[in-house]
């Protein structure tokens, strides 16, 4: 069970913060829901307490945990499939896990695909959404603005991809 408080991650929606814990009649019946604080488009979400786990509410990563996850981002990238159906199916599918390393890897996969290939439309959207995700639990946890951690991520994965690509080129030579 979560408090007031806590900073939490919904799957779907990204992380926030609860505050409060509110009981209401839904068909007669008295239920009880977490009222979080979305950190991403500001708005608020309201779960129900007994589907909190059913629904895959799960609490943010701890700080110590935070310095891997950024790490992630760096590590040498899976090779996502050239074609796009399947590549795209399975970055959503990892996304939809909810489980922020799953999601980091999606991202980092997805960087590394478009430096050496297009990127489709929906491709971006998807590494938009990861990028987000990321991002939001970065904000939620080093308690800064959403902006400062997007540009956080984005710049470790510029850092990383560069960095693969000199390497590569090295190679090449």
């Amino acid at each position: 069970m979560y408090s007031v408080g806590d900073k939490v991650v919904h799957p779907g929606y990204g992380p926030g913060i609860i505050t409060d814990v509110e009981r209401r009649q839904v068909i007669g019946e008295a239920k009880r829901y977490y009222v979080i604080d979305m950190q991403s488009g500001g708005g608020t979400l309201m779960t129900p307490v007994a589907k909190a786990d059913d629904v895959g509410l799960r609490p943010a990563v701890s700080p110590a945990s935070l310095e891997e996850l950024l790490h992630s981002l760096t590590e040498t990238p899976r090779i996502l499939s050239g074609d796009f159906k399947e590549r795209q199916t399975e970055i959503e599918e990892r996304l939809r896990i909810g489980d922020v390393f799953i999601t980091a890897e999606a991202l980092r996969d997805l960087a590394w695909h478009g430096q050496r290939h297009n990127l489709t439309k929906r491709d971006t959207q998807l590494k938009q959404r990861a990028e987000e995700l990321v991002a939001g639990e970065v904000a939620l946890v080093k308690e800064i603005e959403l902006k400062a951690a997007l540009e956080q991520v984005q710049a470790i994965l510029a850092e990383a991809v560069r960095e693969d690509a000199d390497q590569l080129a090295g190679l090449q030579i």
